[in-house]
């Protein structure tokens, strides 16, 4: 857990217990799940969002997941995900069911501190077809308390994979998914990937079974190749 993350877990801990024994004994009793990926993808799963229902046999979306070390991070290992974004707005995403298995508690309202590390090849100021291969590649997170699918609708005329999620649109975040930033490296004079971190606070209400699922992806402006890898994902419901 990093520095933020444990002083603000401590901070509601101690005010918690001030106000009634139930509260106290929630917040001192945080739910904390971390995914290094050094065994596999630890039950994650991805999806690719707003593109033709028939994208694979289309095979221009050069779509692909999988588990994988990360190129230029020894001994870092990665879910990677990739998308060709011919349809202009392709959204690909990772997400995960956390339960009561973990010890989260049916219809229990947390705060959720999330971070993770994004494996990204990509320097800002580029130029690319319809934007940058960087700044026009937003990551966006959250959580929610039902499963993430993928629904049918028509776009255009033409049946399109849509996110029942409110993850909102290119730049902008939504309800359930708010935008943390873009692909653009560390260090933009170093070649290959690098791991760039992101962190993120939100709120989330458990369903009755305990349930809440996180969801961490990417909005794409820009009309090419995007190839990036997650890593130590970490999420402390407080």
């Amino acid at each position: 857990m990093n520095k933020l993350m444990s002083s603000a877990v401590c901070a509601i801990a101690v005010t918690a217990s001030l106000v009634g024994g139930q509260a106290s004994s929630q917040a001192t009793a945080p739910v904390s799940v971390s995914y290094t990926f050094a065994q596999g993808a630890e039950g994650w799963t991805h999806g690719f969002a707003d593109l033709p229902t028939d994208y694979v046999s289309l095979g221009i979306y050069d779509t692909d997941f999988g588990w994988s070390a990360i190129p230029d991070q020894s001994g870092v290992n990665g879910l990677m995900i990739q998308s060709h974004n011919r349809s202009d707005d392709v959204f690909m995403y990772i997400t995960k069911k956390v339960d009561a298995s973990a010890g989260l508690r049916p219809n229990t309202q947390y705060t959720v501190y999330l971070s993770f590390d994004l494996g990204t090849s990509v320097s800002e100021g580029q130029i690319g077809i319809g934007g940058a291969p960087a700044e026009g590649v937003t990551v966006k997170a959250g959580a929610v308390n039902y499963e993430p699918v993928l629904q049918v609708e028509s776009v255009g005329g033409f049946p399109y994979y849509i996110l029942n999620v409110d993850k909102g649109a290119q730049t902008n975040g939504g309800t359930d998914m708010q935008a943390l930033g873009h692909l653009g490296k560390p260090n933009p004079d170093q070649e290959g990937y690098q791991l760039k971190h992101f962190e993120h606070t939100f709120t989330v209400t458990t369903n009755a079974q305990g349930a809440a699922y996180l969801i961490i992806g990417t909005d794409s402006g820009f009309e090419g190749l995007t190839r990036i890898y997650y890593t130590n994902i970490q999420a402390d419901f407080i």
